[in-house]
């Protein structure tokens, strides 16, 4: 019974002491790594899905954007070749409607010149289109302007299409039934006629023949970029309604 109340009553020192070396003790690497676990990381986070639908959507964005670009330059390249060819025409009919050079008359008594003017309606108001879409694109971003870009470019290819192919039906009905008359014409249906005449017709009927198929072509031309324009204008609604399913389903935890 005394052994058992000195060893009840021993140094507490030394019972701690005790306690402490019975702890396991940790090597150096266990202890860098446990203290790394505790510490926050300075790496990058993980490449989520979402982060992926994000760079994939900017993609889009960027070359949707750089494709517009490049048709309504093509477009506005084209609409300036129209005017200039058929202003060309215009002034050289001016000029020799009424030519003291030769006895008989160089034109018929009726010169239709209704489908020379719409085309060069049509070239100036794809001129204009093409300006302004040009203009709103280079001065807005990529992000913040998608929708204005959309509506634009939807009206800007509706209001293109339908003026081409307005302008080349127009043009097309005159000249096919103009095309067998002796005292009208217009200016292309005239002027080619003396192409198998080339030794006594005017020195200038070959230049107005060639401006005006040049310019009827291109605006068949511009009926086909026109539609492209439409097809990009749903490509680039597609792309929005895409970007917002993506942001609403990341904000709610999901995806696209």
């Amino acid at each position: 019974m005394s052994f058992q109340r000195f060893d009840s009553f021993s140094d507490p020192q030394e019972a701690q002491s005790n306690r402490q070396s019975k702890r396991p003790r940790l090597s150096l690497f266990q202890s860098t790594s446990y203290q790394s676990s505790r510490t926050p990381s300075n790496e990058p986070p993980a490449y989520t899905p979402d982060d992926h639908l994000a760079t994939r959507a900017q993609f889009h964005v960027k070359l949707l954007k750089y494709m517009r670009i490049a048709l309504a330059l093509l477009t506005l390249a084209v609409s300036i070749t129209i005017i200039a060819c058929s202003a060309s025409a215009l002034r050289a009919y001016s000029d020799t409607r009424d030519h003291v050079e030769f006895v008989l008359p160089l034109w018929p008594t009726s010169v239709d010149l209704r489908p020379t003017h719409v085309v060069l309606a049509c070239g100036a108001i794809l001129t204009v289109v093409s300006l302004a879409y040009l203009v709103v694109a280079f001065v807005s971003s990529s992000h913040s302007s998608l929708r204005r870009l959309n509506t634009l470019s939807t009206l800007f290819s509706f209001v293109g299409i339908f003026i081409t192919v307005f302008a080349t039906a127009f043009a097309s009905v005159i000249n096919n039934h103009l095309a067998s008359s002796t005292d009208a014409g217009t200016l292309g249906s005239w002027t080619c006629r003396w192409q198998s005449f080339e030794s006594i017709a005017p020195r200038n009927f070959a230049s107005i023949c060639l401006e005006s198929t040049v310019a009827m072509n291109l605006v068949i031309l511009s009926v086909v970029l026109q539609a492209m324009g439409v097809l990009l204008a749903g490509w680039g609604w597609l792309v929005e309604v895409k970007g917002k399913r993506g942001v609403g389903g990341k904000g709610e935890g999901g995806g696209m």
